[in-house]
């Protein structure tokens, strides 16, 4: 849905049998954003001459290392110090990750870089401006080659919103129980009061712009909708940048509190009326959830919200992921029974203990039954963390939650719109039970969006390896229907 490991641990699995079946493509292996980052430490032998840090000939490991995994961008930046000392740092730029302290160790041409804070590490060697060798993560092996670039990678964003801006923004901040969230809310120019809407981020904890894939989706819909008379608060989500709280362990429930904590703040907002929540993808879940029980929401907007259970989407999400980054039916066929029997443990009411031992066995028959080509792949450590995804809180209670009785409690304006390029959330199963739920609703819309992926981009597959790689952050067509419907109405 979001950052979450739902899309690592699929494409994951794709990238092991692309290489193993000789393509040039590996697929990604997902890296996390640490909360705090250690102090960078290096190791090198000392080849230099002791009494002079002058080195006339740069190290070949030194300089701006470039690969492409799948989805992701890596980006090694290593600097030569004095006494040929090599220090790093680590750069994933779709997933708005920078400057990630790297252990360097060095020995000629070979080279260590180790990622503590992703648990990943590196191994390859320089060979003029290739740097190749085998990333190691999650208890997978992944051969990938680095090439040498002149400039930092950067990506080609250009709707992204450039001041001067015509209208007001301001820091703000609010919680509850010791829980500090911190946010940006956005005033259009003109007499107010204006509609405001809230937006409610996707899955995964992503700062208040909903930065995904070098993309900010939610900067360039606050921009969009206070030039049509819009306002907007949008926050980090808890434990990230300016808001305070522990995600570990939280699940939608407790999400969804937060947001009731920002339409209380907003309905104590001079200059604001008709508060309305906006929310993507998990988001979409969030908003009827808070909505159906608040008597200060006046409207609705479902951006690739579920209509379904977790549980049924992740499995359509599972395969169409799969299918769409190139996986042989094999692997979509094998991935798709133990991943079935797993989400109906993880989605049960067995207590944590006895869930986590049912999954662990699933695990270790799917690898003992695993294909030739992916059995290395499966190893312990794999298991390990699929058993630990699978009964993460979150997990557990996303793909129990039935969005539906939620979604008929809706008496407000509600507009719902899922693309029809959309692999996380699937237009064909979701829409129906949407409009379904929808039914008594006097004031419903939804609609499917021809061509849109799950991000609402113009899209090719649909596939997540796609997502970096489209410069439009979000269909023109989308910010005039969210913005549209909103000003019609208030």
């Amino acid at each position: 849905m979001g950052k979450r490991i739902l899309v690592p641990l699929t494409v994951l699995l794709v990238a092991a049998c692309t290489n193993s079946t000789g393509s040039d493509d590996p697929g990604p292996a997902g890296s996390t954003a640490p909360a705090e980052t250690p102090t960078p430490s290096a190791t090198a032998p000392a080849t230099a001459d002791p009494t002079s840090s002058f080195n006339p000939e740069p190290h070949p490991a030194a300089g701006i290392w470039y690969a492409e995994l799948g989805a992701a961008i890596l980006q090694f930046r290593l600097d030569e110090g004095p006494d040929e000392v090599i220090t790093g740092v680590f750069d994933s730029p779709a997933e708005g990750v920078t400057d990630l302290p790297t252990v360097v160790t060095v020995d000629g041409t070979d080279l260590t870089l180790e990622i503590p804070v992703a648990a990943a590490v590196f191994e390859g060697t320089v060979e003029g401006d290739s740097l190749s060798g085998v990333w190691k993560q999650a208890g997978s092996e992944i051969p990938l080659v680095f090439s040498r670039r002149t400039e930092s990678f950067a990506y080609d964003r250009p709707q992204e919103p450039m001041p001067p801006f015509p209208y007001s923004t301001s820091e703000v901040s609010f919680g509850d129980q010791g829980i500090s969230l911190a946010g940006t809310l956005t005033i259009p120019e003109g007499e107010g009061p204006f509609p405001a809407a809230i937006l409610i981020s996707g899955s995964g904890q992503q700062d208040r712009d909903e930065s995904i894939m070098g993309h900010k989706p939610f900067l360039l819909l606050a921009d969009y909708l206070a030039r049509a008379g819009v306002a907007t608060l949008r926050y980090d989500d808890r434990g990230v940048g300016g808001s305070t709280g522990n995600p570990i362990g939280a699940t939608t429930a407790d999400f969804a509190e937060d947001a009731r904590l920002a339409v209380d703040f907003l309905a104590g907002t001079e200059g604001v009326e008709s508060i309305g929540l906006i929310g993507h993808s998990e988001g979409g879940l969030i908003a009827p959830m808070v909505a159906s029980d608040s008597a200060d929401v006046s409207f609705v907007v479902l951006l690739a919200g579920p209509g379904l259970p977790g549980s049924a989407v992740l499995a359509t999400q599972t395969a169409d992921l799969l299918r769409a980054e190139g996986a042989p039916r094999h692997l979509v066929d094998w991935q798709v029974a133990w991943t079935t029997d797993v989400i109906a443990v993880a989605a049960s009411d067995e207590d944590a203990g006895t869930a986590e031992e049912m999954i662990r066995a699933i695990m270790e028959t799917a690898a003992a039954e695993a294909p030739p080509d992916l059995a290395s792949r499966v190893t312990a450590e794999a298991v390990d963390g699929i058993v630990a995804a699978y009964g993460d809180p979150w997990m557990r209670y996303f793909l129990a939650y039935d969005p539906r009785p939620a979604l008929v409690a809706l008496d407000v304006p509600t507009l719902a719109a899922i693309g029809t390029l959309d692999l996380q959330v699937s237009a064909a199963d979701n829409l129906p039970e949407i409009e379904l739920a929808l039914a008594e609703n006097a004031d419903a819309t939804v609609v499917d969006l021809d061509g849109l992926n799950h991000l609402f981009q113009t899209a090719g597959t649909g596939a997540v390896s796609e997502y970096a790689s489209i410069e439009e952050t979000m269909s023109a067509a989308v910010l005039e229907l969210v913005a549209g419907w909103i000003t019609d109405r208030f």
